[in-house]
Protein backbone atom coordinates (compact mmCIF):
# COMPACT_ATOMS: atom_id res chain seq x y z
CA UNK A 1 0.00 0.00 0.00
CA UNK A 2 2.86 2.21 0.85
CA UNK A 3 4.76 1.83 -2.03
CA UNK A 4 1.58 2.35 -4.13
CA UNK A 5 1.52 5.62 -2.32
CA UNK A 6 4.74 6.49 -3.35
CA UNK A 7 4.51 5.33 -7.32
CA UNK A 8 1.33 7.78 -7.38
CA UNK A 9 3.19 10.57 -5.62
CA UNK A 10 6.07 10.63 -7.96
CA UNK A 11 4.04 10.33 -11.12
CA UNK A 12 4.68 13.64 -13.22
CA UNK A 13 1.10 13.09 -14.39
CA UNK A 14 -0.04 13.24 -10.80
CA UNK A 15 2.25 16.14 -9.09
CA UNK A 16 1.49 18.34 -12.88
CA UNK A 17 -2.45 17.61 -12.51
CA UNK A 18 -2.56 18.33 -8.80
CA UNK A 19 -0.07 21.31 -8.40
CA UNK A 20 -1.73 23.01 -11.85
CA UNK A 21 -5.57 22.25 -11.02
CA UNK A 22 -4.87 22.94 -7.39
CA UNK A 23 -3.40 26.75 -8.15
CA UNK A 24 -6.53 26.76 -10.46
CA UNK A 25 -9.16 26.00 -7.68
CA UNK A 26 -6.68 27.93 -5.19
CA UNK A 27 -6.42 31.44 -7.15
CA UNK A 28 -10.51 31.00 -8.32
CA UNK A 29 -11.42 30.76 -4.96
CA UNK A 30 -9.70 33.90 -4.22
CA UNK A 31 -11.26 35.64 -6.89
CA UNK A 32 -14.44 34.39 -5.97
CA UNK A 33 -14.13 35.69 -2.53
CA UNK A 34 -12.87 39.34 -3.87
CA UNK A 35 -15.02 39.82 -6.24
CA UNK A 36 -17.97 39.00 -4.34
CA UNK A 37 -16.65 41.53 -1.80
CA UNK A 38 -16.19 44.38 -4.33
CA UNK A 39 -19.37 42.93 -5.65
CA UNK A 40 -21.67 43.79 -2.21
CA UNK A 41 -19.87 46.87 -1.63
CA UNK A 42 -20.69 48.32 -5.18
CA UNK A 43 -24.28 47.31 -4.47
CA UNK A 44 -24.25 49.30 -0.89
CA UNK A 45 -22.95 52.33 -2.73
CA UNK A 46 -25.58 52.18 -5.20
CA UNK A 47 -27.69 51.91 -2.27
CA UNK A 48 -26.59 54.59 -0.53
CA UNK A 49 -26.73 56.70 -4.16
CA UNK A 50 -30.82 55.69 -4.31
CA UNK A 51 -31.44 56.80 -0.60
CA UNK A 52 -29.07 59.98 -1.55
CA UNK A 53 -31.68 60.70 -4.78
CA UNK A 54 -34.90 59.92 -3.22
CA UNK A 55 -33.96 63.14 -0.28
CA UNK A 56 -32.88 65.29 -3.56
CA UNK A 57 -35.86 64.19 -5.35
CA UNK A 58 -38.50 64.50 -3.36
CA UNK A 59 -40.27 67.79 -2.98
CA UNK A 60 -41.10 68.44 0.78
CA UNK A 61 -44.09 70.33 0.05
CA UNK A 62 -45.75 67.27 -1.67
CA UNK A 63 -47.04 65.58 1.51
CA UNK A 64 -48.04 62.80 -0.48
CA UNK A 65 -44.10 61.64 -1.01
CA UNK A 66 -43.79 61.81 3.04
CA UNK A 67 -44.50 58.71 4.78
CA UNK A 68 -45.00 60.80 7.73
CA UNK A 69 -47.90 62.43 6.48
CA UNK A 70 -49.25 60.53 3.49
CA UNK A 71 -50.33 58.03 6.20
CA UNK A 72 -49.04 54.17 7.02
CA UNK A 73 -50.02 51.87 4.00
CA UNK A 74 -49.05 47.78 4.89
CA UNK A 75 -46.92 46.32 1.82
CA UNK A 76 -46.19 43.27 1.56
CA UNK A 77 -42.62 43.30 2.50
CA UNK A 78 -42.56 45.90 4.75
CA UNK A 79 -38.65 44.85 5.85
CA UNK A 80 -37.54 46.11 2.88
CA UNK A 81 -39.24 49.75 2.23
CA UNK A 82 -38.06 52.90 2.59
CA UNK A 83 -38.95 55.87 4.64
CA UNK A 84 -38.84 59.34 3.86
CA UNK A 85 -39.53 61.02 6.62
CA UNK A 86 -39.48 65.07 7.18
CA UNK A 87 -38.06 65.70 10.57
CA UNK A 88 -38.12 69.18 13.22
CA UNK A 89 -34.44 70.40 13.89
CA UNK A 90 -36.80 71.25 16.97
CA UNK A 91 -37.61 68.16 17.70
CA UNK A 92 -35.70 65.11 20.11
CA UNK A 93 -36.79 62.61 17.39
CA UNK A 94 -39.43 61.45 14.60
CA UNK A 95 -41.22 58.44 15.12
CA UNK A 96 -42.44 56.02 11.60
CA UNK A 97 -46.24 55.24 11.83
CA UNK A 98 -45.46 51.76 12.50
CA UNK A 99 -43.47 52.04 15.52
CA UNK A 100 -40.23 50.58 13.64
CA UNK A 101 -37.93 53.90 13.27
CA UNK A 102 -37.18 56.58 15.69
CA UNK A 103 -35.16 59.05 14.66
CA UNK A 104 -33.12 61.81 16.13
CA UNK A 105 -33.42 65.26 14.97
CA UNK A 106 -30.09 66.21 16.00
CA UNK A 107 -28.50 64.39 13.17
CA UNK A 108 -26.22 66.19 10.58
CA UNK A 109 -26.37 66.22 6.51
CA UNK A 110 -25.50 62.77 4.63
CA UNK A 111 -25.46 59.33 5.58
CA UNK A 112 -26.13 57.75 9.29
CA UNK A 113 -26.15 54.06 10.66
CA UNK A 114 -28.17 53.98 13.72
CA UNK A 115 -29.92 51.26 15.72
CA UNK A 116 -33.70 51.56 16.57
CA UNK A 117 -35.80 49.38 18.28
CA UNK A 118 -33.15 46.68 18.04
CA UNK A 119 -32.81 47.27 14.33
CA UNK A 120 -29.69 48.18 12.60
CA UNK A 121 -30.96 51.58 9.55
CA UNK A 122 -29.00 53.36 7.20
CA UNK A 123 -30.14 57.06 7.31
CA UNK A 124 -29.42 59.84 4.56
CA UNK A 125 -30.44 63.35 6.12
CA UNK A 126 -30.95 66.48 3.84
CA UNK A 127 -31.58 70.18 5.73
CA UNK A 128 -34.83 71.73 4.46
CA UNK A 129 -34.21 74.81 5.94
CA UNK A 130 -33.44 75.87 9.70
CA UNK A 131 -36.44 73.92 11.01
CA UNK A 132 -36.67 70.98 8.99
CA UNK A 133 -34.87 68.35 7.60
CA UNK A 134 -35.88 65.27 4.99
CA UNK A 135 -34.54 61.68 6.45
CA UNK A 136 -34.54 58.62 4.09
CA UNK A 137 -34.25 55.35 5.62
CA UNK A 138 -33.64 51.94 4.66
CA UNK A 139 -33.47 48.62 7.09
CA UNK A 140 -29.97 47.23 6.88
CA UNK A 141 -30.86 43.94 7.00
CA UNK A 142 -32.91 44.77 3.60
CA UNK A 143 -30.22 46.14 2.58
CA UNK A 144 -27.27 43.45 3.13
CA UNK A 145 -29.67 40.88 1.79
CA UNK A 146 -30.09 42.66 -1.54
CA UNK A 147 -26.34 43.51 -1.70
CA UNK A 148 -25.51 40.23 -0.93
CA UNK A 149 -28.25 38.28 -3.52
CA UNK A 150 -26.38 40.70 -6.03
CA UNK A 151 -22.89 39.84 -5.54
CA UNK A 152 -23.43 36.30 -5.59
CA UNK A 153 -25.02 36.31 -8.80
CA UNK A 154 -21.89 37.48 -9.69
CA UNK A 155 -20.20 34.28 -8.68
CA UNK A 156 -22.21 31.80 -10.43
CA UNK A 157 -20.19 32.42 -13.74
CA UNK A 158 -16.81 32.38 -11.83
CA UNK A 159 -17.86 28.99 -10.05
CA UNK A 160 -18.86 27.37 -13.36
CA UNK A 161 -15.55 28.36 -15.01
CA UNK A 162 -13.65 26.77 -12.10
CA UNK A 163 -14.59 22.68 -12.26
CA UNK A 164 -14.19 23.49 -16.06
CA UNK A 165 -10.67 24.82 -15.72
CA UNK A 166 -9.80 22.30 -13.76
CA UNK A 167 -10.84 19.37 -15.78
CA UNK A 168 -9.35 20.90 -19.26
CA UNK A 169 -6.11 21.17 -17.38
CA UNK A 170 -6.39 18.06 -16.67
CA UNK A 171 -6.74 16.63 -19.41
CA UNK A 172 -4.45 19.13 -22.05
CA UNK A 173 -1.80 17.53 -19.41
CA UNK A 174 -2.97 13.88 -19.87
CA UNK A 175 -2.57 14.88 -23.55
CA UNK A 176 0.56 16.81 -23.99
CA UNK A 177 2.60 13.86 -22.05
CA UNK A 178 1.10 11.14 -24.06
CA UNK A 179 4.16 11.16 -25.86
CA UNK A 180 6.41 10.32 -22.59
CA UNK A 181 3.89 6.97 -22.40
CA UNK A 182 3.93 6.58 -25.54
CA UNK A 183 8.09 6.08 -25.01
CA UNK A 184 8.01 4.56 -22.21
CA UNK A 185 4.97 1.77 -24.08
CA UNK A 186 7.71 1.48 -26.99
CA UNK A 187 10.54 0.51 -24.50
CA UNK A 188 8.51 -1.92 -22.74
CA UNK A 189 7.86 -3.33 -25.78
CA UNK A 190 11.56 -4.15 -26.41
CA UNK A 191 13.27 -7.87 -25.98
CA UNK A 192 15.83 -8.22 -23.41
CA UNK A 193 18.52 -7.45 -26.21
CA UNK A 194 17.42 -4.62 -27.95
CA UNK A 195 19.42 -1.69 -26.90
CA UNK A 196 19.21 0.28 -29.74
CA UNK A 197 18.27 4.07 -28.74
CA UNK A 198 15.78 5.51 -28.49
CA UNK A 199 14.22 7.72 -31.58
CA UNK A 200 13.80 11.35 -30.28
CA UNK A 201 13.15 12.76 -33.41
CA UNK A 202 9.28 13.77 -32.42
CA UNK A 203 10.49 13.86 -28.51
CA UNK A 204 9.26 16.78 -26.83
CA UNK A 205 12.25 19.73 -26.07
CA UNK A 206 11.72 19.22 -22.33
CA UNK A 207 12.02 15.48 -22.58
CA UNK A 208 14.70 15.35 -24.92
CA UNK A 209 18.01 15.87 -22.78
CA UNK A 210 16.76 12.57 -20.70
CA UNK A 211 15.96 10.45 -24.50
CA UNK A 212 19.61 12.00 -25.17
CA UNK A 213 21.17 10.41 -21.83
CA UNK A 214 19.07 7.33 -21.81
CA UNK A 215 20.72 6.82 -25.41
CA UNK A 216 24.52 7.32 -23.91
CA UNK A 217 23.77 5.05 -21.69
CA UNK A 218 22.69 2.25 -23.68
CA UNK A 219 25.92 2.91 -26.06
CA UNK A 220 27.62 2.37 -22.98
CA UNK A 221 25.76 -0.97 -22.54
CA UNK A 222 26.14 -1.77 -25.96
CA UNK A 223 30.07 -1.43 -25.66
CA UNK A 224 30.26 -3.15 -22.59
CA UNK A 225 27.98 -6.59 -23.54
CA UNK A 226 30.16 -6.12 -26.87
CA UNK A 227 33.69 -6.69 -25.16
CA UNK A 228 31.79 -8.99 -22.82
CA UNK A 229 30.53 -11.51 -25.61
CA UNK A 230 33.56 -11.54 -27.37
CA UNK A 231 35.84 -12.41 -24.18
CA UNK A 232 32.91 -15.43 -23.81
CA UNK A 233 33.07 -16.37 -27.64
CA UNK A 234 37.20 -16.07 -27.70
CA UNK A 235 37.61 -17.66 -24.45
CA UNK A 236 35.00 -20.87 -25.92
CA UNK A 237 37.32 -20.56 -28.72
CA UNK A 238 40.60 -20.99 -27.56
CA UNK A 239 39.26 -23.87 -25.35
CA UNK A 240 37.82 -25.91 -28.33
CA UNK A 241 41.34 -26.72 -29.30
CA UNK A 242 42.82 -28.39 -26.15
CA UNK A 243 39.25 -30.21 -25.45
CA UNK A 244 39.12 -31.56 -28.77
CA UNK A 245 42.70 -32.57 -28.30
CA UNK A 246 42.39 -34.21 -25.08
CA UNK A 247 38.98 -35.96 -26.16
CA UNK A 248 41.23 -37.59 -28.91
CA UNK A 249 43.92 -38.53 -26.47
CA UNK A 250 41.31 -40.12 -24.52
CA UNK A 251 39.50 -42.17 -26.55
CA UNK A 252 43.27 -43.02 -28.12
CA UNK A 253 44.31 -44.32 -24.42
CA UNK A 254 41.04 -46.53 -24.12
CA UNK A 255 40.76 -48.35 -27.31
CA UNK A 256 44.72 -48.89 -26.45
CA UNK A 257 44.90 -52.68 -25.69
CA UNK A 258 48.39 -51.64 -23.73
CA UNK A 259 46.27 -49.89 -21.04
CA UNK A 260 46.03 -51.95 -18.06
CA UNK A 261 42.52 -52.26 -16.81
CA UNK A 262 42.86 -50.76 -13.71
CA UNK A 263 43.61 -47.57 -15.60
CA UNK A 264 40.56 -47.65 -17.49
CA UNK A 265 38.86 -47.58 -14.53
CA UNK A 266 40.46 -44.70 -13.56
CA UNK A 267 40.06 -43.02 -17.08
CA UNK A 268 36.09 -43.26 -17.06
CA UNK A 269 35.47 -40.67 -14.96
CA UNK A 270 37.57 -38.84 -16.91
CA UNK A 271 35.97 -39.23 -20.11
CA UNK A 272 32.61 -38.51 -18.50
CA UNK A 273 33.89 -34.91 -17.11
CA UNK A 274 36.17 -34.14 -20.91
CA UNK A 275 33.07 -35.01 -22.59
CA UNK A 276 30.79 -32.62 -20.09
CA UNK A 277 33.50 -30.17 -20.93
CA UNK A 278 33.03 -30.28 -24.50
CA UNK A 279 29.85 -30.05 -24.48
CA UNK A 280 29.69 -26.82 -22.44
CA UNK A 281 32.43 -25.25 -24.70
CA UNK A 282 30.24 -26.39 -27.39
CA UNK A 283 27.30 -24.69 -25.97
CA UNK A 284 29.08 -21.30 -25.11
CA UNK A 285 30.17 -20.74 -28.84
CA UNK A 286 26.67 -21.21 -29.98
CA UNK A 287 25.54 -18.79 -27.30
CA UNK A 288 28.57 -16.21 -27.81
CA UNK A 289 27.77 -16.67 -31.73
CA UNK A 290 23.84 -16.22 -31.28
CA UNK A 291 24.76 -12.71 -29.35
CA UNK A 292 27.34 -11.63 -31.21
CA UNK A 293 25.48 -12.25 -35.40
CA UNK A 294 22.47 -10.14 -36.55
CA UNK A 295 19.66 -12.13 -37.21
CA UNK A 296 18.17 -12.91 -40.28
CA UNK A 297 14.78 -11.72 -40.82
CA UNK A 298 14.13 -12.21 -44.43
CA UNK A 299 14.87 -15.95 -44.59
CA UNK A 300 12.25 -18.30 -45.21
CA UNK A 301 12.49 -22.16 -43.97
CA UNK A 302 10.18 -25.29 -43.64
CA UNK A 303 10.07 -25.51 -39.76
CA UNK A 304 8.58 -29.24 -40.09
CA UNK A 305 12.02 -30.39 -42.06
CA UNK A 306 14.20 -28.73 -39.15
CA UNK A 307 12.17 -30.17 -36.03
CA UNK A 308 12.70 -33.52 -37.51
CA UNK A 309 16.40 -32.93 -37.99
CA UNK A 310 16.81 -31.95 -34.17
CA UNK A 311 14.61 -34.90 -33.23
CA UNK A 312 16.93 -37.12 -35.72
CA UNK A 313 20.11 -35.86 -33.48
CA UNK A 314 18.41 -36.73 -29.97
CA UNK A 315 17.16 -39.74 -30.40
CA UNK A 316 19.89 -42.00 -30.19
CA UNK A 317 20.54 -40.09 -26.65
CA UNK A 318 16.97 -40.85 -25.78
CA UNK A 319 16.75 -44.23 -27.13
CA UNK A 320 20.28 -45.43 -24.95
CA UNK A 321 18.31 -43.55 -21.88
CA UNK A 322 14.87 -45.66 -22.38
CA UNK A 323 13.04 -42.40 -23.14
CA UNK A 324 10.18 -42.32 -25.52
CA UNK A 325 10.69 -39.94 -27.83
CA UNK A 326 7.47 -39.31 -29.98
CA UNK A 327 6.92 -36.89 -33.20
CA UNK A 328 3.49 -35.42 -33.80
CA UNK A 329 3.04 -32.67 -36.81
CA UNK A 330 -0.13 -31.98 -38.80
CA UNK A 331 1.54 -30.27 -41.45
CA UNK A 332 4.54 -28.39 -43.14
CA UNK A 333 4.74 -25.02 -41.63
CA UNK A 334 6.85 -22.20 -42.74
CA UNK A 335 8.96 -19.27 -40.37
CA UNK A 336 10.92 -16.33 -41.18
CA UNK A 337 14.14 -15.90 -39.65
CA UNK A 338 17.47 -17.92 -38.78
CA UNK A 339 16.92 -21.57 -40.12
CA UNK A 340 20.28 -22.36 -37.18
CA UNK A 341 18.30 -20.28 -34.74
CA UNK A 342 14.81 -22.64 -35.02
CA UNK A 343 17.47 -25.41 -34.85
CA UNK A 344 19.17 -24.44 -31.81
CA UNK A 345 16.17 -23.70 -30.15
CA UNK A 346 14.06 -27.32 -31.33
CA UNK A 347 17.41 -29.17 -30.79
CA UNK A 348 18.10 -27.46 -27.29
CA UNK A 349 14.27 -27.64 -26.25
CA UNK A 350 14.34 -31.57 -27.29
CA UNK A 351 17.34 -32.48 -25.64
CA UNK A 352 16.58 -30.67 -22.52
CA UNK A 353 13.55 -32.26 -21.99
CA UNK A 354 15.22 -35.93 -22.82
CA UNK A 355 17.75 -35.76 -20.19
CA UNK A 356 15.42 -34.59 -17.38
CA UNK A 357 13.10 -37.35 -18.39
CA UNK A 358 13.86 -40.97 -16.27
CA UNK A 359 14.23 -43.78 -18.05
CA UNK A 360 10.93 -45.48 -19.17
CA UNK A 361 9.09 -41.93 -18.98
CA UNK A 362 8.00 -40.21 -22.60
CA UNK A 363 9.00 -36.72 -24.56
CA UNK A 364 6.42 -35.58 -27.06
CA UNK A 365 7.48 -33.09 -29.70
CA UNK A 366 4.38 -31.63 -31.78
CA UNK A 367 4.47 -28.47 -34.44
CA UNK A 368 1.35 -27.17 -35.63
CA UNK A 369 -0.70 -24.07 -36.31
CA UNK A 370 -2.88 -22.22 -34.27
CA UNK A 371 -4.44 -19.37 -35.96
CA UNK A 372 -1.84 -17.03 -37.44
CA UNK A 373 0.72 -18.45 -35.32
CA UNK A 374 3.03 -21.82 -35.65
CA UNK A 375 3.29 -23.81 -32.25
CA UNK A 376 6.10 -26.23 -31.23
CA UNK A 377 5.79 -27.80 -27.99
CA UNK A 378 7.63 -30.56 -25.89
CA UNK A 379 6.30 -32.40 -23.64
CA UNK A 380 8.08 -34.59 -20.66
CA UNK A 381 7.19 -36.43 -17.72
CA UNK A 382 10.41 -35.58 -15.81
CA UNK A 383 10.32 -34.29 -12.14
CA UNK A 384 9.46 -30.60 -13.49
CA UNK A 385 10.22 -27.27 -12.23
CA UNK A 386 9.03 -25.71 -9.08
CA UNK A 387 6.49 -22.51 -9.97
CA UNK A 388 9.08 -19.93 -8.71
CA UNK A 389 11.99 -21.14 -11.23
CA UNK A 390 9.66 -21.64 -14.43
CA UNK A 391 11.36 -18.11 -15.12
CA UNK A 392 14.74 -18.13 -13.86
CA UNK A 393 15.50 -21.70 -15.78
CA UNK A 394 15.96 -19.46 -18.79
CA UNK A 395 19.20 -17.49 -17.11
CA UNK A 396 22.60 -18.41 -18.23
CA UNK A 397 24.33 -20.96 -15.95
CA UNK A 398 20.97 -21.25 -13.81
CA UNK A 399 20.41 -25.04 -12.57
CA UNK A 400 17.57 -26.32 -10.50
CA UNK A 401 19.03 -27.62 -7.06
CA UNK A 402 18.77 -31.21 -6.89
CA UNK A 403 18.16 -32.31 -10.34
CA UNK A 404 20.65 -34.75 -10.16
CA UNK A 405 20.85 -34.46 -14.04
CA UNK A 406 24.64 -33.18 -15.71
CA UNK A 407 24.40 -30.10 -17.31
CA UNK A 408 25.95 -26.24 -17.68
CA UNK A 409 22.88 -24.05 -17.65
CA UNK A 410 23.03 -23.08 -21.05
CA UNK A 411 20.18 -25.43 -22.59
CA UNK A 412 17.52 -23.18 -22.26
CA UNK A 413 19.45 -19.87 -21.92
CA UNK A 414 20.27 -20.46 -25.63
CA UNK A 415 16.23 -21.35 -26.44
CA UNK A 416 15.36 -18.34 -25.15
CA UNK A 417 18.07 -15.85 -27.02
CA UNK A 418 17.02 -17.95 -30.60
CA UNK A 419 13.14 -17.01 -29.59
CA UNK A 420 14.41 -13.32 -29.16
CA UNK A 421 16.13 -13.17 -32.52
CA UNK A 422 13.33 -15.15 -34.33
CA UNK A 423 10.79 -12.93 -32.88
CA UNK A 424 9.21 -15.36 -31.07
CA UNK A 425 7.57 -15.99 -27.65
CA UNK A 426 8.58 -19.16 -25.15
CA UNK A 427 7.18 -20.43 -21.60
CA UNK A 428 7.38 -23.45 -19.31
CA UNK A 429 4.26 -24.34 -18.16
CA UNK A 430 3.61 -27.58 -15.98
CA UNK A 431 0.84 -29.93 -16.94
CA UNK A 432 -1.56 -32.62 -15.86
CA UNK A 433 -3.68 -34.86 -18.61
CA UNK A 434 -4.68 -38.33 -19.27
CA UNK A 435 -3.12 -39.06 -16.09
CA UNK A 436 0.04 -37.91 -16.72
CA UNK A 437 2.23 -34.92 -15.59
CA UNK A 438 5.18 -33.10 -16.20
CA UNK A 439 6.39 -29.89 -17.85
CA UNK A 440 5.37 -28.51 -21.12
CA UNK A 441 7.95 -26.21 -23.39
CA UNK A 442 5.90 -23.61 -25.69
CA UNK A 443 7.65 -21.51 -28.64
CA UNK A 444 5.02 -19.74 -30.35
CA UNK A 445 5.97 -17.37 -33.47
CA UNK A 446 3.54 -15.82 -36.10
CA UNK A 447 3.36 -17.44 -39.58
CA UNK A 448 4.95 -15.04 -42.48
CA UNK A 449 2.63 -13.31 -44.78
CA UNK A 450 4.19 -15.34 -48.01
Amino acid sequence: MDGAKGRVSRSLLWMLSASICGTILLIGLVAAAVSFWFAFEEARDLQDDELREIAWLVSPGNAKFLSSQGGYKPVDEPEMRIWVLKISKLSTHVVTPDLSLRVPGELSDGFHTIQSYGQSWRIYIRTLDEEYGLAVAQRTSARDEIARDSALRTLIPLLAVIPILVLLSGLLIRILLRKVQELSAEVDKRGDSDLTPIAAAEVPTEIQPFVNATNRLLNRLLSVLAQQRQLVADAAHELRSPVTAMTLQLENALASEAVPDTVLTRLAPLGTSVTRMRSLVEQLLLLAQQESVQPIASHIFDAKAVVIDALGEIFPFAESKGVDLGLDVAEALQLRGSEQDFLALTRNAIDNATLYTPTGGKVDVRLYRNGNDAVFEVEDTGPGIPEGELTRVFDPFYRVVGSGQPGSGLGLAIVRRAASRLGGQVSLHTFSSDGRTGLRFTYTQALPNV
